[in-house]
């Protein structure tokens, strides 16, 4: 057997030892703590009572779901302590404490706490929000067991949180990470970081529209007193649950990258916080499309709702407008001071690229169906003459416009900045011709229009070839040619514009450029990442020696 066989045995031994200890550890914490859960709910229930169970066998139901749960735990949270307590104890040995297997294990368990967590502090801080808006507490679904259910498995699960996130500072890597390991802890972070955008986004939006729809209500009385209770109590415990998450992952991510900046320009931290743009952006323009046609239907003259539904369909959009156009400006503004500031990686950009030319192909789609639907509502303008006739193009003319001042900008400010970084001479502009994200992008572009120009234009040639061919009853000068003629000219428009960006690639060079004096700075940097990654394992590896010196 070779050294290097050698060496590479042990290896693969110790991968999957790690698979074993740290999958069943994870599945023994899950199903551990999902039956403290059940078992803490059905104590409180049997402690203090509950409006929720009958009184037909009360007791007997009780029992078996105290025993069901109690079954689970009693199983569960002895093999989680065997497997993780062993792999504990072998933490000292090399390279065990920065496995990727362990750190899978810490966040996947770190993630499921979280998410207990969040859970139970949202029912209770909702129940007493309820109850401090005057809720009777005979009514409240706190009363008479439900709260210290709710208390206890949050106060387990935040302690369980502490104790992971405590045993990853511990290993000593956090935050620098290699390889593998280090993308568990961004996945971690970036998913928790996306969630807390989500809560408070759907919090704050849901009391604000209680606020607008209060004040419709005041205007046209329509609801019963105490509406607002149940709603405002919703958003307020998901602002308060969604900002605390949003805030922790977010300082502690922040505290990472102000120590190190690979950090900052690491490609999953990049497509966190363009994720979250996109989100905020959806959350902004969409509300802003139905506002524009519900007020373009108004100026018309055409929506059939009453002053108080016309009012009322306006509270989602003009709740959810302003929260998230705050989200979107926020997030972009970190985004570019900490490009500004750190630079931008090869993993960073391609990030970059995913975004432009994935938000440009969305608002090329909505400019495609606004003027469509716009030149809809032309033809119907034009083609009905019958003055009594109800004004059928007034609906297809708002939804056009909205779309098309929705769309059309997106599509305009992406295009741009793509296009102006890929019209450079410089290493940056072959770097932005060559990638595939443009690529993609653009042929997929001349795919879509090359097709909808043949669908359109073939329907038109068939009506004229049946018109040569004799065929009666063929009207070739029809609302319907019109229509088709008119949309493979707008498809024709867009694949024009995207085959001459094409044409200025080809020109310009589009192949992958050679190796810069960039690459061996990047090479630099990644050797003195593993250099510093090796100087803590032969830290923790002269401890190990040292402590087996003493007992020896």
């Amino acid at each position: 057997m070779t050294n290097q066989a050698k060496t590479q045995h042990p290896i693969r031994l110790a991968t999957i030892r790690r698979l074993y200890f740290y999958l069943v550890a994870l599945i023994s914490f899950v199903a551990g703590l999902a039956g403290l859960d059940s078992l803490l709910d059905n104590l409180s229930d049997a402690w203090l009572g509950s409006a929720g169970l009958s009184d037909i066998n009360r007791s007997g139901y009780l029992r078996d779901n105290i025993a069901s749960s109690a079954s689970i735990l009693l199983v569960a949270a002895p093999i989680f302590l065997l497997h993780w307590g062993f792999m504990q104890r072998r933490q000292g040995e090399l390279g065990e404490r920065g496995a990727a297997l362990r750190k899978f294990f810490l966040y996947g368990a770190s993630a499921v706490a979280v998410g207990y967590a969040l859970f139970n502090a949202y029912g209770l801080l909702e129940g007493l929000a309820r109850l401090a808006f005057g809720e009777l507490l005979a009514e409240s679904s706190l009363w008479p067991s439900d709260w210290l259910h709710l208390l206890l498995t949050l106060g387990f699960a935040l302690l369980l949180q502490i104790y992971f996130h405590r045993v990853l500072v511990n290993d000593g890597d956090y935050g620098k990470e290699e390889v593998l390991a280090g993308r568990w802890r961004r996945i971690y972070q970036m998913l928790v970081g996306l969630a807390g955008l989500a809560i408070v986004i759907w919090g704050a939006g849901q009391i604000l529209e209680t606020f607008w729809r209060a004040i419709v209500n005041l205007i046209y009385p329509t609801i019963g007193p105490d509406w607002w209770r149940n709603p405002l109590s919703d958003g307020l415990a998901l602002l308060i649950v969604g900002s605390v998450l949003a805030r922790i992952n977010w300082q502690r991510w922040l505290q990472i990258t102000a120590q190190l900046p690979d950090e900052a320009r690491a490609g999953l931290r990049r497509f966190y916080l363009y994720a979250a743009v996109v989100i905020s952006a959806l959350v902004a323009l969409a509300p802003t499309a139905a506002l524009l046609r519900e007020l373009l239907l108004l100026l018309f003259g055409t929506n059939s709702s009453s002053t108080a539904e016309l009012l009322d369909k306006l509270t989602s959009p003009l709740a959810y407008i302003p929260v998230g156009v705050i989200a979107w400006l926020w997030h972009w503004r970190v985004v570019r001071n900490e490009v500004t500031a750190y630079g931008e990686s090869l993993e960073g950009a391609t990030v970059r690229r995913l975004y432009y030319y994935s938000v440009a192909a969305t608002g090329l789609a909505l400019l495609w169906f606004g003027a469509t639907d716009l030149l809809q509502a032309v033809l119907d303008w034009w083609l009905v003459q019958n003055p009594g006739s109800d004004r059928i193009w007034t609906a297809p003319l708002a939804e056009g416009l909205s779309l098309l001042a929705v769309g059309a900008p997106i599509w305009a400010i992406h295009w741009r900045t793509a296009q102006q970084i890929a019209r450079q001479t410089d290493l940056q502009g072959s770097r932005e011709r060559a990638s595939g994200p443009r690529k993609a992008y653009l042929y997929g572009v001349a795919l879509a229009g090359a097709l909808l120009i043949l669908f359109y234009l073939a329907q038109v040639v068939y009506r004229l070839l049946l018109l040569v061919l004799g065929a009666p009853n063929v009207d070739l000068f029809s609302s319907e040619t019109v229509d088709h003629i008119a949309r493979s000219g707008i498809a024709a428009l867009l694949w024009g514009v995207h085959l001459l960006a094409i044409r200025g690639d080809g020109q310009m060079g589009t192949e992958t450029p050679e190796p810069d004096a960039q690459i061996p700075l990047q090479q630099r940097e990644a050797l003195q990442r593993r250099i510093a990654q090796l100087e803590i394992e032969l830290t923790e590896a002269r401890a190990a020696l040292t402590k087996l010196e003493i007992e020896g």
